[in-house]
Formats: structure tokens, sequence, C-alpha cells
């Protein structure tokens, strides 16, 4: 007996049963059926095994066109769970990639300090052996032994605190540019001449004077106008008002009180009007300078107070264009935070390695 379907099959598994078990639509009723049946009976038995083999053929290819879509689905199973994989993959390599770039760039800054630190020390020692160097062969001037070899120590306390002539020639650009204008400069206490070759190159004319003879020397055999003298005896042979700028770079903490007086006077008597005076010295208000780093220099007398150098440069006539603290200190000294207090203390603590004065004759 047939078995009849209404409607029309939904999916594989569907007609796989259609065909298996020779489903098909219901016939719509005739006048003449008993005729039809009879035609069809002969039509399927003449065609019975034509029949047959059709219905095996449809059903193996519906088997293989379900299997088909079963690999299908397995290897879309399989490339989704392979690309998760992937994803997932990459998704750790980016954030290990992420944490190493971190670590990377916290690094770079450390590394560049101290490859900029090792490159200035060697720079400095480069220096010093030159300047040791220059002291051998440079001939002496008309001193004693005892004083030379008292100049040769404070040379090398000089190269081994001061840091590199580069640092320090960058440190006086400001010095330069101010001397342009208020030209000639005398540099007290040139040391090693670090303003005096930036003042040549500079085209400013310059003159240095230093009570070490290997210092001056040096500076001689570089071509520099350089003469063993302190003050006041350097400024014996300079006329009144001849002058437009005297430069005293960490000298006024050397001198006792009396020489210090001398300084302010005899550059008042031969700065022309409107010259400068320009002091740099150590930061009295910073106690990490006053408290420890001032004091590694045996032949510092006393850190000057900013308010006890303003008072004598008014009372010799000049007024008092600037004051301020340079030179910061390294944040790595600072204390750490942003708050009212830690802002005070790097203030008070941290407020600048050196002290600088520009004061103008009136």
């Amino acid at each position: 007996m047939p078995h009849f379907v209404d409607t029309p099959p939904a999916g594989a598994d569907a007609w796989r049963e259609v065909w298996q078990d020779d489903r098909r639509y219901r016939p719509r009723p005739a006048k003449f059926e008993w005729l039809f049946r009879f035609v069809r009976r002969l039509v399927s038995r003449a065609n019975e095994q034509e029949a047959e083999r059709q219905k095996n053929f449809n059903v193996v290819l519906i088997d293989l066109l379900a299997d088909l879509h079963r690999e299908i689905a397995a290897l879309r199973s399989d490339l989704k769970a392979d690309l998760a994989a992937v994803q997932s993959d990459v998704r750790r390599a980016d954030e290990a990639l992420a944490g190493d770039l971190a670590q990377v760039r916290e690094l770079i800054p450390v590394a560049a300090r101290r490859n900029d630190a090792l490159i200035a020390a060697l720079d400095q020692k480069i220096e010093s052996v030159a300047a040791r160097l220059r002291d051998v062969t440079n001939p002496f001037l008309d001193r004693a032994p005892e004083t030379v070899r008292e100049d040769f120590l404070y040379r090398r306390l000089e190269d081994g605190m001061r840091g590199s002539e580069a640092e320090v020639r960058a440190s006086v650009a400001p010095y330069v540019e101010l001397a342009k204008t208020h030209a000639p400069l005398i540099d007290v206490g040139c040391g090693r001449g670090e303003l005096l070759l930036a003042c040549r190159d500079a085209g400013v004319e310059a003159r240095g004077f230093d009570t070490n003879e290997r210092s001056v020397a040096d500076l001689r055999a570089r071509g520099i106008d350089a003469a063993v003298a302190g003050v006041p005896g350097c400024f014996a042979s300079l006329a009144d008002g001849s002058i437009g700028t005297v430069v005293a770079m960490h000298v006024v903490e050397h001198l006792p009180v009396d020489v210090l007086f001398a300084l302010y006077r005899e550059s008042a008597r031969v700065l022309r009007a409107g010259g400068l005076l320009i002091i740099e010295t150590p930061n009295a208000e910073a106690f990490a300078m006053t408290a420890s780093d001032f004091w590694r220099d045996p032949t510092h007398l006393a850190p000057r107070h900013p308010a006890a150098l303003v008072l004598l440069a008014r009372e010799h006539g000049f007024a008092v264009e600037e004051v301020r603290a340079v030179h910061p200190f390294p944040e790595a000294n600072w204390f750490a935070g942003d708050s009212a207090l830690a802002s005070a203390l790097n203030e008070r603590f941290f407020g600048g390695q050196d002290l600088r004065l520009i004061l103008r004759k009136a």
C-alpha cells in the first residue's frame, strides 16, 4: 500500500524517507480512477527495475549529500576552534608584547641616564688626564715650588667636582650673551677658563684672573689672556669705568669677608655706567647644598646668603636685576608626591644647586 505526503519534504532526511519508503503525493480523484489505476499498474510493472535503481540512486545521493553536509559542519567547527585558538594566541602575544614594550619604555630612560652618566664620567676622566698633561708640559711661572704643588692639588679638586668643561661651557652661555653688549669682560677666579673660551668663540673681548698658577699657565698655552692675581689685586691695573662686565663664578664662597667687600668695591670702580656684575655661588637656601655638597670643596669658607649679597650690591650702588636659583638638582633626589608638603620640601631642600645674581651699575 503506497504512502502519501501532503507537503513538500523539508531537509535531506525528509527526502530520504520519501525515496526510501516510496512516498508520493496523494492523487486527485478522477472520473475514470479505475482506468488510471490499471494504466499505472501496467506502467509500474514495466518500469519496476528502473524505478528501483532510481530510488536507490536517489537515496545514496541524499546520503552522500548528508555526509558532505556533516563534514562541512565539522570543518567549520574545526575552523572556528582554530580561529579562536589563533585569536587567543594573538591576544596573549599582544598582551605579552605590550608588557615587554612597557618594560622597555621604562628601561630606555634608565639606560639613557646611565649612558649619559658614563659618557660624562669618561669625558671628565679624559679632560682630567688632558689637564694633567698640560700641567706637566706647560712652562712654570715664577712661583715657589710649594705653591705650585698646592695649585696642582686644587686643579685635581676642581676637575673632580666642577663637571666636564663642556657642561660648564653650556652653563655660561647666558653670561656670554650678556657680555656681547657689555664688553670687555673680566673673569675673576677664572679657573679652567670655560667662560673665557666661550667668549673667545663668540668674539667677545675677555680677560681672566686666577690665583692658581697651573690654571693660568694652561689658559695662556691655549691663547687666552689670563694672569695670576686674586681679589683685589686683579683690579689694580684696570682704569675706572673701563670694563663692561665683571663675572665671579664660584668665587665669593672662597673669600673672607673683607675680600668680599673689596670685590664689590673694586667692581663698582672699574665698571662703566650700566655695566654688569654677575655672581654665581652655591645656593645657601638649598639645604641639600649647605648640609652636604657645599663642603665637598675644602677651600670653601662659608655659603653666602642671597640677602647679604643683595645688601652689599645696593650699598655699592648696584641695581639688582636678577636673583634666582639655577641648575636644579636631579629629580631622582626629590621627595616623591604631588602634595603641598612635598612641593615645599623640594623647594627648601632642592631649590637649585647655585644662586645667580645679575647686578647693574647705576
